[in-house]
């Protein structure tokens, strides 16, 4: 496994995520115009015995951030900008090359970490693949007015594109059709394309150079007009162990925090956010004094979830296969279209999602001119029911699901068996599958009113604090955010992280001189329950329309 330690001064614009993404996985970082530091955990070991202080010459409070999805970034990123500054965020996250969870893309160069992380051929090393999060949309209702400004500028800076109207679709059963129908060779299950982006307000976004151009511009932090510097760190390649990764060494109110990788110290801090969900989570927090915060981490895995929302935060699984077949002649082509770049399968239990990277990414697609790459996410059922070690998925199981969601594929759209591929899926140019094991959750969790108005209470002379969309312990000093705290969406988990980092700035500055503020907790239990997100639900991929 490739270590490294890159030091970048972030430009202001694309720049920026574009020196973020470059081949060879190098990730950069941070917020500002000051030269910020990526590495791993090898690198440096002792971080959080910083000695950076705020314009008023006062040491700045350290936070670690457990996780660099788009949740942590966002978090690690508002701190880091709020003014004046007084916290010194540091993101650890797992991934190999790059933060950006569930919102990650693998890149033409990447390497894969091992033979298993390989694909089959030579065609995926060469195209940009979203191998998990798809789409981004800003949610329906309140609360979002903060994220649809924030999606307005990246689409200004390049970050993402729109989808072209008209080229995210669903596809349907076509009862009449069916009733038409006579007897071709295909499945006998005709089906009809109904577009879902076709007006202003339905507007769907992609990364223009994969999802993880979002995570990449919230870690390099293009600025555009803002003059404001601000920097944070990101330990890239770091496994926080579960047993022992993080121990409360503080007092109350009073806390401190000593997190390690592999029994090597990475420092003491101040705060402590949980940016990351599913077992890990649970266990992280589980030997902690922050009982409350931990209840709330304890997780299902399930494919639904109750209509009146469950007891614990309920994930589910999904599989994704990625996979390259010859231009001319595509069967897929033939299917859809030329202008179809996204479907939602709504006609066969098994898939939900297909998407081709290749349209989706035209300028890497250049790369592999005779190859579409097609990507199709699994039905939460299928997966649960073919479920696997999703760090190595065995050969058998791998060879089975294949073969089980292309045949869906083909059923889907009226093809006839073996036309992807051939019959024993060895006219495949490329493929590579994935288990997605804790991926979307189906319901959030929401605090009740009483202890949000109690919550939103300030000082006088204070500024209205948000009290739902993330959870904190100011005892103990640790928070968590995530799209599981507000909305299962790429918006639901920026929103949290920006909102947690917006109650730490009040509480800190409200805070002076007295703890009355500092000391009120927000969306703990058992004030509050989950309930169903509808959407994710239905969709089971996330809120994505």
């Amino acid at each position: 496994m490739r270590r490294f330690a890159a030091f970048l001064l972030c430009s202001r614009r694309l720049a920026a995520v574009e020196a973020f993404l470059s081949p060879g996985g190098a990730a950069p970082i941070v917020a500002s115009r000051q030269p910020a530091m990526i590495s791993s955990a090898s690198a440096s070991t002792a971080l959080a015995s910083s000695s950076a202080t705020t314009n008023d010459g006062e040491k700045k409070i350290t936070v670690a951030v457990i996780g660099g999805g788009v949740a942590g970034l966002s978090c690690a990123r508002a701190l880091a900008r709020s003014s004046p500054s007084r916290f010194d965020p540091t993101v650890f996250d797992t991934g190999r090359l790059r933060p950006g969870g569930r919102c990650s893309s693998r890149l033409p160069g990447d390497a894969p970490k091992n033979r298993r992380g390989a694909s089959r051929g030579t065609v995926l090393g060469n195209v940009v693949i979203d191998h998990a999060a798809q789409i981004l949309t800003v949610p329906k209702g309140e609360g979002f007015g903060e994220f649809a400004a924030q999606v307005e500028k990246w689409e200004e800076e390049g970050v993402i594109e729109p989808f072209p109207r008209g080229s995210v679709c669903d596809i349907l059963h076509d009862k009449k059709a069916k009733e038409e129908e006579d007897g071709d060779e295909g499945s006998g299950k005709p089906f009809s394309l109904r577009s879902v982006n076709n007006s202003q307000k339905a507007r769907m976004y992609f990364g223009a150079k994969g999802m993880g151009s979002i995570p990449a511009a919230l870690a390099s932090a293009a600025t555009g007009d803002d003059e404001e510097t601000a920097s944070f760190q990101i330990q890239q390649d770091v496994w926080v162990s579960p047993n022992n990764g993080v121990k409360y060494v503080g007092g109350a109110f009073d806390p401190q925090w000593r997190v390690s990788c592999n029994g090597r110290s990475l420092g003491t801090f101040d705060r402590l956010v949980i940016a990351h969900n599913g077992k890990c989570a649970d266990r992280l927090m589980s030997r902690t004094p922050a009982k409350a915060l931990h209840s709330l981490l304890r997780t299902n895995f399930s494919p639904t979830v109750p209509q009146w929302g469950g007891k614990r935060m309920t994930l589910n699984s999904i599989y994704s296969f990625t996979f390259a077949i010859r231009r001319d002649g595509s069967p897929l082509a033939e299917a859809l279209g030329g202008d179809v770049i996204a479907a939602f399968v709504r006609n066969h239990p098994s898939l939900r999602l297909l998407t081709c990277q290749t349209r989706k990414h035209p300028g890497s697609a250049r790369a592999a001119p005779n190859a579409e790459v097609w990507t199709v996410l699994s039905s939460p059922k299928f997966a649960k029911k073919f479920k696997a070690p999703q760090e190595n998925i065995p050969d058998e199981t791998a060879e089975k699901v294949t073969d089980l969601l292309l045949a869906s594929l083909e059923e889907s759209l009226n093809l006839p068996r073996g036309a992807i591929g051939g019959k024993d899926r060895d006219g495949l140019l490329d493929a590579k599958l994935q288990l997605w094991g804790a991926a979307v959750p189906l319901n959030v969790w929401e605090p009740s009113g009483e202890a949000a108005a109690a919550a939103a209470a300030t000082p006088e002379g204070g500024v209205e604090a948000p009290t739902s969309g993330f959870l904190y312990d100011p005892e103990n000093g640790v928070g968590a955010v995530g799209d599981w705290l507000l909305d299962p969406s790429i918006g639901g988990a920026w929103e949290s992280g920006r909102r947690l980092a917006e109650w730490m700035v009040l509480a800190e500055e409200n805070g002076k001189g007295s703890k009355e503020h500092v000391a009120v907790s927000v969306g703990l239990p058992p004030d509050g329950k989950f309930r169903i997100s509808k959407a994710a639900s239905q969709a089971g991929i996330g809120n994505v329309q």
